[in-house]
């Protein structure tokens, strides 16, 4: 019986608009047979009367039919009693001919566009009382041989057999269609999902929640107003480099469950990038939007994930924006709650930052923000700027030129702009490696003309590499090209990287650094002193030269700890065989004081001041013919390093 049952048609009614006109359709089938059979009959010869009679009944079920204030149900059963009312007088005006039985079969095609159970019913029903009661009374009018004359009840249920199979077959193509509409419904509502949602944790995309976002802010917002939640885990990149990435997929579908418990129904999840997401929350005052937000924070926290034997923890740094009657735009509420999310990450990691309307640190990430457009525009435009800061020996000079290049940025009035200005929001956006690259493209075709006529063996210029950059393998590929496009020798070139830096990913600094150094350019670790373990990796890490932290270079003639560290960064550099640099030397006092300890060389304002490249390049023209007695060779090595 079950199997019987999934096998008929689900039978759902159809929209109201389309009943509407398969009804009117169906009224004017009904209506033109009212006409052609009331012709019919008088091109018989029967009376005006009663042709009239014949039709009578199609034209009450039309007016039945057409009463807009009866149901749907009982509008259909009318009209489908004046569709097999018109067989039936076609029948009778024919004498009972066999092919005008025909009929019946196409008014039960027709009956189907009802997509009803009761007007197959009905029709089987009709055909059973209208051949019996005819058939008895007038059985020359329904049939037109002897046995059916005879025995009239059981040729009216032999006729009620064919159309109840006509229904029934009818019924098959029904369901048939019904399975391929429900399969048409399922592909389109998978589209629909899959375009709508993000296909790991099942959360929104961001095209999705852009779109309700704005549907939210163009209508009509309540007193207590919207929250804008924008929401980043920390230390989910542990996750991710520890165990694999499908260890990190299985935690960020962990995090969406978590996210959705602490929301109401109505509220809006998505995700919108690897460990991102955002949430709507609907009629909410900024208060209630920041419990909520502590909620979540507090359930991610207190969430454990096991892999392999280990346990791992993250944090949820959260944005929060409230959202008031005024016209707010969908974007500015984004960035917003972004802003929002930085500041919480740059508080700390792992809290709840609700924007207020005199928030200092979100007028700060606005202004990284706009920085970060400058910073596109300068490189895209070649609006940046190299300078050269020598290097100099703190003893005798070997002759020959040591230089650091710095970039500056020049503004739309024509100033120059300090690093210190654009270089936090080129790091905050991942902008720093396009700077490192213009650099060394800027740097190596300006040092092109320089080395075309002759190889100046004795300078070296030195280059600063973000973290970045450090292990980019494209950018390995970049300069090889470089030094090979302008002919360049590599021993002309020192990269720098910080220790920081190296020692955040020390495998990877390792393997870049002696890429580097076996195409022959040297390697210094930049701001030395600044870690806390930094002589633990130095025996590591492939580097040439050490560059001491300017910090502790300042205060070697008044603080006793300075100057230690400045010796013991020195003693232990040359012990494994590296020169030495001292940073943000100010003065002639401080340089003596390195001289007396031993640092090769120094660096800073009171040794020369950064000038623009392009004029140094023009006040030192390169060394060419036969260097003079006592003089380096071209070929020579620089003496420097």
């Amino acid at each position: 019986m079950r199997t019987l049952i999934r096998m008929l048609p689900s039978g759902r009614p159809l929209p109201e608009q389309d009943w509407r006109a398969r009804h009117r359709a169906i009224l004017w089938i009904v209506a033109v047979h009212a006409a052609g059979l009331f012709a019919y009959a008088l091109l018989q010869g029967l009376p005006v009367q009663h042709a009239f009679a014949d039709v009578a009944p199609l034209i009450g079920a039309l007016g039945v039919a057409g009463a807009r204030g009866l149901s749907r149900h009982i509008r259909s059963a009318a009209a489908t009693l004046g569709l097999l009312g018109s067989s039936a007088v076609l029948v009778h005006l024919g004498h009972g001919m066999i092919e005008m039985h025909f009929h019946f079969f196409v008014m039960l095609v027709v009956i189907t566009f009802y997509q009803e159970w009761r007007t197959f019913l009905l029709a089987a029903a009709f055909v059973l009382v209208e051949h019996a009661v005819v058939g008895v009374l007038a059985p020359q009018l329904v049939y037109n041989h002897a046995d059916a004359w005879r025995h009239p009840v059981r040729w009216a249920a032999i006729h009620a057999l064919f159309v109840a199979g006509a229904a029934a077959a009818a019924i098959v193509n029904w369901r048939f269609a019904d399975r391929a509409q429900d399969a048409e419904r399922a592909i389109a509502a998978r589209l629909a999902h899959e375009a709508s949602h993000d296909p790991l944790t099942g959360a929104l995309n961001r095209r999705e929640f852009d779109r309700r976002l704005a549907a939210a802010l163009e209508g009509r917002i309540p007193p207590a107003g919207h929250a804008l939640c924008f929401l980043d885990l920390d230390r989910f990149k542990i996750v991710n480099d520890s165990c694999g990435h499908g260890a990190g997929d299985i935690l960020l579908c962990q995090v969406t469950g978590l996210i959705n418990g602490e929301l109401d129904d109505a509220d809006v999840l998505a995700r919108v990038g690897g460990d991102e997401f955002v949430v709507l929350l609907l009629d909410r005052t900024p208060e209630a939007a920041a419990a909520t937000a502590e909620r979540i924070q507090h359930a991610v926290a207190r969430h454990r994930f096991p892999h392999d034997g280990r346990v791992f923890s993250v944090g949820l740094s959260i944005g929060v924006v409230p959202i008031t009657p005024g016209g707010v735009d969908a974007q500015d509420a984004l960035r917003a709650a972004d802003a929002a999310c930085y500041a919480a990450k740059h508080a700390g990691r792992n809290r709840v930052h609700v924007v207020a309307a005199d928030d200092d640190r979100l007028d700060r990430h606005r202004g990284l923000a706009r920085w970060a457009e400058r910073v596109i525009g300068a490189v895209n435009n070649d609006a940046l700027v190299l300078y050269y800061q020598p290097i100099v020996p703190t003893g005798r000079s070997s002759g020959g030129h040591f230089g650091e290049l710095l970039v500056r940025m020049r503004g739309e009035d024509g100033s120059l702009i300090g690093p210190g200005a654009f270089l936090p929001a080129a790091e905050r956006y991942n902008l720093v490696t396009a700077i490192d690259r213009w650099v060394i493209g800027a740097a190596l075709e300006r040092l092109a003309g320089r080395y075309r006529d002759g190889v100046p063996g004795d300078e070296t210029f030195s280059i600063n590499l973000s973290g970045g950059s450090l292990g980019d393998d494209a950018l390995l590929a970049f300069i090889r090209d470089q030094l090979r496009a302008h002919r360049i020798p590599p021993r002309a070139l020192c990269f720098e990287v910080t220790e920081t830096v190296a020692i955040a990913d020390l495998g990877r600094a390792v393997a870049f650094i002696s890429e580097l150094r076996a195409l022959g350019c040297r390697f210094a670790l930049d701001d030395f002193g600044s870690g806390l373990s930094g002589f633990a990796y130095l025996k590591q890490l492939p580097v040439d030269l050490v560059k001491i932290d300017g910090s502790f270079v300042r205060g070697i003639t008044s603080d006793p700890v300075d100057r230690a560290m400045v010796e013991s960064v020195n003693r232990v550099s040359h012990e494994m065989g590296l020169r030495t640099v001292a940073e943000f030397v100010e003065d002639d006092v401080v340089l003596a004081e390195l001289r007396l300890i031993g640092v090769d060389h120094a660096q800073g304002y009171g040794t020369g001041a950064p000038v623009p490249f392009d004029d140094w390049l023009l006040a030192h023209p390169p060394a060419t013919g036969r260097a003079p007695d006592g003089a380096p060779s071209p070929d020579r090595a620089p003496q420097l390093l």
